[in-house]
């Protein structure tokens, strides 16, 4: 089956009702406060990058079993997963390398220093407050692995509202259970929160051929807390999942069978913030985060461990212009055996960012520039340049450029044909947008962009299989992007839609697991006390290894809710409508048609 982009970007107009500018005295405002695309807190109306922000309304409504499901349904986030629940997930952001996203949890890295992306499928939705996707190079704020995207994952909170006590139980298909405990509390010196869940499936036959369950378990905790001391604010946050999950390896023969791992993904965190003077402030934040996966059928594991701590100074300038000198440390040490074969590795890196914020009249811009050392190979300067150009008080032109890059990992360096002199990946990114304002109630986003990364690291082996890591390969993407978002009194959607050629520039052909063509669609309406919607993703075809085609699809999930008087709600979720069967990555199965009904309690 072939996909095609226009028709669900022309049914989108049916769907999506009309709405003009002399209704706004009914309008939603669509401008959250977001933090990930200048590190600083920003109304999304006036951030220059290309942005996505997923609400906690969002996520409630998706009854997403974890991040991975939550981000499937929005074009140019694309997956490649291993079968269901707790299945290696890959996510490929503009066409970039899976290692080219950078995940966050509360602005702390999670990318393990080994080969591979963020664990998403360990990271519960319940535990989420919003996600704030940035696209492009943002390495003058984050360093390495910051080229395709940034993904922050914002955890929840204890709020202005008061004191709460929230519990949910999720069930369905595959003998899925879901259970979360929430409570919060909020005074006027401090708040705190503190949340605890659990999530256990049977799974389904990953593996197309083979009928063997693949099962999933995981327990997270989410703490938070804050204290205010004088004109100080501490700031203290934990997030742990762990659990084991059953996946396709191989027994001692050799053969594909299940096997398990246990793991443990982790991120503390302390910071504060204390105003220096009216119009001067500095942050100090310290943070260690783990990723540690071990087998139960050998004596395998991986392990990173990160501990860093970062420096701020934020001086503004009344509303015209923010300046932000920034200085940060990381210890990254690195554990591992694997067939035999260990790694001990550790490595210290410094950075240095400055960044100038400017608004003048129908001006605005974003300067930034950074440097980076890494131990192992040596320094490098990236740079950021966002300017936008206000034609009307509703449409303002965009144009971008910045650098990234991504540090050479452990693997890489001292794995199976490693090589310690390395250099890193380096990127490029060059676009120009249009911000359109349609009343005060519609946005739409549209970017056209160009992203070319040299120096991409190949493992290359000789005819008798002696193997090394080199510097040898590059990519090139060219494409355009469209987003448009509408709230307007009980109506909600978004549409996302990229036409892409992620082309490999050594040999010519499509990156593999990228589509050219990808559309998504999500819906909603509440009527009274009930809420339904409806989310599509649109795919075509994508190259997958060994020369295997990955067909193109068309996915829909139906989900339906309502409020069982003042402290209940009840939602239905119905997943693949339509039963499609399709995959994201070679012999690998995914889910099925399959249904979840969830129960929240609030007080």
């Amino acid at each position: 089956m072939k996909f095609s982009i226009q028709p669900l970007l022309l049914g989108s107009a049916v769907l999506v009702p009309a709405v003009s500018s002399a209704q706004s005295d009914a309008l939603v405002q669509l401008a959250p406060v977001v933090v990930t695309a200048t590190g600083n807190p920003t109304p999304a109306s006036e951030v220059l990058a290309p942005l996505l922000v997923i609400s906690r309304d969002e996520i409630e409504r998706s009854q997403a079993g974890d991040l991975a499901e939550l981000l499937r349904f929005y074009a140019g986030i694309e997956l490649g997963r291993n079968g269901g629940p707790g299945q290696a997930t890959s996510v490929f952001i503009r066409g970039g390398e899976s290692n080219h996203t950078l995940v966050l949890i509360d602005g702390v890295r999670v990318n393990p220093a080994t080969s591979g992306g963020a664990a998403l499928q360990n990271i519960a939705p319940d535990s989420i407050e919003r996600i704030e996707i940035v696209k492009g190079p943002r390495a003058t704020l984050y360093g390495s692995d910051a080229i395709g995207g940034v993904i922050n994952v914002i955890t929840r909170a204890a709020d202005a509202s008061g004191s709460s006590l929230d519990a949910s139980l999720r069930g369905g298909s595959f003998n899925t259970f879901d259970g979360s405990v929430r409570g919060a509390y909020a005074g006027e010196r401090g708040s705190a929160s503190l949340q605890v869940q659990h999530q256990n499936t049977d799974g389904f036959p990953a593996l197309r051929g083979f009928d063997q369950d693949t099962g999933y378990e995981r327990t997270s905790v989410n703490a938070d807390g804050s204290l205010k001391l004088g004109a100080a604010t501490i700031g203290a946050h934990l997030w742990d999942a762990r659990g084991d999950v059953e996946y396709y390896g191989y027994d001692d023969n050799f053969n594909r069978a299940v096997v398990s791992q246990d793991y443990r993904n982790q991120v503390a965190a302390l910071d504060a913030t204390l105003p220096l003077a009216e119009n001067l402030s500095a942050t100090i934040a310290a943070n260690r985060a783990q990723d540690r996966i071990e087998q139960k059928q050998s004596a395998d594991f991986v392990e990173t461990v990160r501990s860093g701590v970062n420096a701020a100074l934020v001086w503004s300038l009344g509303e015209a212009q923010r300046i932000t000198g920034g200085a940060g440390f990381v210890h990254e040490k690195v554990e591992a055996l694997s067939f035999g074969s260990p790694i001990d590795q550790g490595r210290d890196i410094t950075t240095l960012r400055l960044q100038d914020e400017l608004r003048y009249g129908r001006h605005s811009a974003v300067i930034a520039g950074s440097y980076s050392d890494y131990q192992g190979f040596g320094s490098r300067f990236d740079g950021t340049l966002d300017y936008g150009f206000d034609l009307t008080s509703s449409t303002r032109l965009v144009a971008s450029a910045a650098t990234g890059f991504r540090a050479p990992d452990a693997t890489d360096r001292y794995g199976f044909g490693g090589n310690p002199d390395l250099d890193p990946e380096k990127a490029r990114n060059y676009e120009l947008g249009l911000q359109q304002k349609l009343g005060e109630n519609q946005r739409v986003d549209l970017r056209v962009f160009r992203s070319d990364v040299d120096d991409l690291i190949n493992t290359v082996c000789d005819a008798d299989f002696n193997c090394t890591a080199v510097n040898v390969e590059k990519y090139r993407n060219e494409g355009v992007e469209l987003t448009y978002t509408l709230a307007w009194q009980q109506w909600s959607a978004t549409l996302t839609g990229l036409v892409q050629d992620p082309e490999d520039r050594g040999t010519g052909e499509q990156l593999l697991r990228r589509a050219k063509q990808t559309a998504g669609l999500k819906l909603s309406r509440r009527l009274g006390i009930f809420d339904a919607g409806v989310d599509v993703i649109g795919s075509a075809k994508r190259e997958d290894f060994g020369g295997v085609e990955l067909g193109g699809y068309t996915l829909f999930n139906l989900t339906g809710g309502v409020r069982l008087g003042e402290h209940a709600n009840l939602r239905l979720r119905v997943e693949n409508l339509f039963d499609k069967d399709y995959q994201t990555a070679a012999g690998y199965d995914q889910p099925e048609r399959s249904y979840y009904a969830t129960l929240t309690f609030h007080y």
